[in-house]
């Protein structure tokens, strides 16, 4: 099991937290927990050009290689997916 399949669970269980937080309280989860991450704030669509089907994504990719992801949509209020597990992109 990589890091970042038990974080999503963890992080699945707790309390969804709004965008643009300067540190959000599950990131403090994790290191009491001891893992080791980093956690970056994104945007997926077109480049260059304006575009109504863009998402926000939430991903902390670990020291193993793993990677739990999230995703929104960039001007919707409908919230977060919950969080997914990829396995290391060796």
């Amino acid at each position: 099991m990589c890091d970042a399949e038990v974080a999503a669970v963890l992080l699945n269980r707790c309390t969804a937290q709004p965008f643009g937080n300067d540190e959000p309280s599950y990131l403090g989860i994790l290191r009491e927990g001891n893992l080791s991450f980093k956690h970056e704030i994104g945007f997926v669509g077109m480049r260059d050009l304006p575009d109504p089907e863009a998402c926000r994504t939430e991903s902390i990719i670990f020291e193993d290689g793993s990677r739990a992801l999230r995703i929104s949509a960039a001007d919707g209020d409908t919230g977060w997916t919950q969080w997914t597990a990829l396995q290391p992109l060796h």
